[in-house]
């Protein structure tokens, strides 16, 4: 269910969307030990072994998100029961979607990483980082949050996906793929969710519309991770795009991998359709985004963001001519 709004209001009950969660969930579920039976690595490479040091801890880093969403979705819930029952339904679903099923399919890409790396030769995560990477996630507002790990599990989708074409690994690209068709469906939760709290009235335009400049934006994007100059200060949470390495070190991943090329244009690409999806409002560029985050600062009307980012989009066009 991808417009949950548009579901309640023509009949649908929370128990309704539940059942379609469990559904879908029952379909698509896969197993590591079915994966990997009989199963060995048969030319993994150094680009093999890098992706999976870090894929192994990015993974780590979910249970805590998961945790806050499930436990914060119940409690504002509750909070605006009665003067919002809409959007307490809304976060309710997503807070039952990311307790029951966000986490246990994390949990698989967890161990399905961990193990792959373990083949491979890597030394295996130790206690210490396994329990720094469970620190608590710093709560936003629940649509910024959404719209936060929508923008993640595209630079999962991507980064995986990646993966899984240029290994000449049969093991390797099948653990990679499986796990980014899973990404590419937590996407379209966060999103779906995202929409819901704002079509709800839960939430204004510019909460999300400024998520998504925050990490795309070219003087210091999230999306940039560990090459951006300045990294925002954490308390005991990990970002694990932050600690992305690179260079000479050990197990770094190539440019071409990162924020170089066609890896890095897929991902902003990816954030406009995500923010298109969301909103209704047109985004083809970093510029139609700025545009729209700016105008959303002033109106929630979403008509009038779509004039100002067509507006301003006309501007350009007639200074360039």
């Amino acid at each position: 269910m991808t417009d949950i709004v548009k579901e309640l209001r023509t009949g649908a009950t929370v128990t309704d969307v539940l059942r379609v969660q469990q559904s879908y969930h029952e379909q698509r579920r896969w197993g590591t030990d079915s994966l990997f039976e009989g199963r060995r690595l048969e030319r993994p490479k150094d680009g093999d072994r890098a992706a999976l040091w870090h894929a192994s801890r990015a993974e780590l880093t979910t249970q805590p998100a998961g945790i806050r969403l499930a436990v914060d979705g119940v409690k504002l819930a509750n909070e605006i029961r009665e003067s919002n029952p809409l959007g307490s339904d809304i976060l309710h679903i997503a807070a039952a979607w990311s307790a029951r099923y966000w986490l246990e399919e994390e949990a698989h890409h967890e161990i399905a990483f961990g193990r792959l790396m373990e083949m491979a030769g890597i030394d295996p995560i130790d206690e210490e980082e396994v329990i720094e990477c469970r620190g608590p996630l710093p709560m936003d507002n629940y649509a910024r949050v959404c719209m936060l790990q929508a923008c993640v599990e595209i630079e999962a989708c991507v980064s995986y996906g990646w993966q899984s074409r240029t290994t000449e690994d049969p093991l390797v690209r099948d653990v990679f793929h499986t796990v980014m068709k899973d990404e590419v469906q937590h996407r379209q939760y966060f999103a779906s969710f995202a929409k819901a709290l704002v079509d709800s009235g839960v939430y204004p335009l510019k909460d999300v519309l400024s998520m998504a400049y925050t990490w795309v934006r070219p003087d210091g994007g999230e999306t940039f991770g560990a090459a951006r100059e300045a990294q925002t200060e954490r308390d005991g949470h990990v970002n694990w795009w932050e600690r992305t390495r690179s260079g000479d070190e050990e197990f770094a991943l190539a440019d071409d991998a990162l924020h170089e090329g066609s890896v890095h244009a897929k991902k902003l690409t990816s954030v406009f359709a995500l923010v298109r999806e969301v909103t209704g409002i047109q985004i083809t560029s970093y510029e139609d985004l700025k545009r729209a985050y700016f105008a959303s600062l002033r109106t929630n009307d979403v008509d009038r963001i779509r004039s100002a980012v067509r507006g301003g989009a006309s501007r350009e066009a007639a200074l360039a001519r």
